[in-house]
């Protein structure tokens, strides 16, 4: 005999309404008092002193500036360089490409353009041409393409420096007409005579968003449903560096078009999910909850249609490790928030209570079951706080676990009063004998 618990969970509609409510006072001389409008007795006592309500806040928010370290270098390099301190400046170019190879496309334009335009300054070719092909190659995911030109374009400026070798405009002239060559692949419905070139020399200079680039433009152009989904497969495994983020989202949703027009409802959710890890991978660690994507939704729906519900956020675990949401509060619902809106979030985030109750289950003795039911308030940038149970369970390991969990939910953000929300759960810890 073992014991196998099942957690059976049910949801209450949540409620909700504003976060504070005030008691309308009864007059004395109302006839509905409980002293009636003659009771004279205590009219010249003291009343009783009234509890001063408990001021709500939201919880503070913590803001880190993931960007500061890149800001000051890339301050700190304008600055020498306009004074023309050129050891400082190429000093402090490095720590501003070091800090943002772990941010966006922006930081990443500007950290090479520093870097290339000390070398420039520095009237050394050799360096300069080495500064825009380490710019260059680094653009991406956010503005690649602008980047990458403004980089090639500095590739020219450097054969024009004195002492600069022919070939190096040369090189740079090929490499624009590669990148040239790239955009009209994608556009043309038929291969290009530029195409085995730009090809060879992406190859030769490792430029694996190049590369990528080509093979995504040859797989979309493709006719036969076979061959293009290999190539998209290629195109999308080619190159798994931060900047190619944009061409590999591309070659996976044409992928998940074609599972799903084939009603492959397993395969279209594996892709989605590689999507959403993409998406993930870009970003910093607190914000990687924020990764999942309009698609992983509609391909959810599907797979638990056919797997059963909560199916596809099993898998989502199992795959990513962790789960993903939507940070609803980028939105914003005007007053308030309405019943629809809260039932939306709460059923998004419902799986991060799943522990918690799962936990709970544990603790139980089979076959006991439970109710609790759990209150907070929404603020209005759509976080939460005044996470609470009854008070008898108001700081078990139960009601520490859902304060924790809820740190995670946003709603839109909304006008007026706070408001409180309601909801409760019924946990049933249930013994029956393993089926051997």
């Amino acid at each position: 005999m073992s014991r196998l618990l099942m957690l059976s969970l049910l949801l209450s509609c949540a409620s909700a309404g504003p976060a504070t409510t005030k008691d309308t006072p009864v007059s004395a001389d109302d006839p509905a008092s409980p002293t009636g409008g003659d009771d004279l007795s205590k009219a010249f006592e003291p009343e009783a002193e009234k509890p001063k309500p408990v001021l709500v806040r939201p919880p503070e928010l913590v803001q880190v500036d993931l960007a500061a370290g890149f800001k000051a270098a890339l301050a700190e390099g304008q600055s020498a360089l306009k004074n023309k301190q050129l050891d400082a400046a190429r000093s402090a170019a490095r720590t501003a490409v070091k800090e943002a190879s772990t941010l966006d496309g922006e930081a990443r334009l500007q950290a090479g353009q520093l870097s290339f335009r000390v070398e420039q300054a520095a009237v050394d070719p050799q360096a300069a041409e080495d500064a825009a092909t380490a710019w260059r190659v680094a653009c991406g995911p956010e503005k690649a393409e602008s980047c990458r030109n403004a980089a090639l374009a500095a590739l020219v400026t450097v054969s024009k420096l004195k002492g600069a070798d022919k070939k190096q405009l040369k090189r740079a002239k090929d490499l624009q007409d590669a990148e040239v060559c790239a955009a009209k692949t994608e556009k043309a419905p038929k291969p290009q005579p530029c195409e085995p070139t730009a090809m060879r020399l992406a190859q030769q200079e490792k430029d694996l968003y190049l590369v990528q680039k080509l093979h995504l433009g040859q797989a979309l152009r493709e006719e036969a449903e076979p061959r293009q989904v290999a190539l998209l497969e290629r195109a999308e495994s080619h190159c798994d560096k931060p900047q190619c983020a944009a061409l590999r989202r591309r070659a996976l949703t044409k992928l998940i078009a074609h599972a799903r027009a084939k009603n492959d409802t397993d395969g279209a959710v594996k892709l989605a999910l590689r999507e959403v890890a993409i998406v993930g991978a870009a970003l910093p660690e607190d914000g990687k909850a924020w990764a999942r994507t309009a698609m992983l939704d509609q391909t959810c729906v599907s797979y638990d249609t056919a797997h059963g519900a909560g199916s596809c956020r099993a898998l989502e675990r199992k795959v990513l490790g962790r789960w993903t949401f939507h940070d609803y509060s980028r939105d914003r619902a005007g007053e308030g928030l309405s019943a629809d809106q809260v039932r939306m979030v709460n059923e998004h985030f419902a799986p991060l209570l799943q522990e918690c109750l799962a936990e709970q289950a544990r603790r139980m003795t089979p076959p006991d079951a439970q109710r609790f039911e759990v209150r907070w308030v929404v603020f209005n940038d759509g976080r939460v706080g005044e996470v609470h149970l009854r008070k008898e369970l108001d700081e078990t390991q139960l009601a520490k676990c859902l304060r924790a969990q809820f740190n995670g939910w946003r709603y839109p953000r909304y006008e007026g009063e706070y408001q409180n929300v309601e909801q409760s759960f019924t946990v049933t810890a249930v013994e029956r004998r393993a089926v051997r």
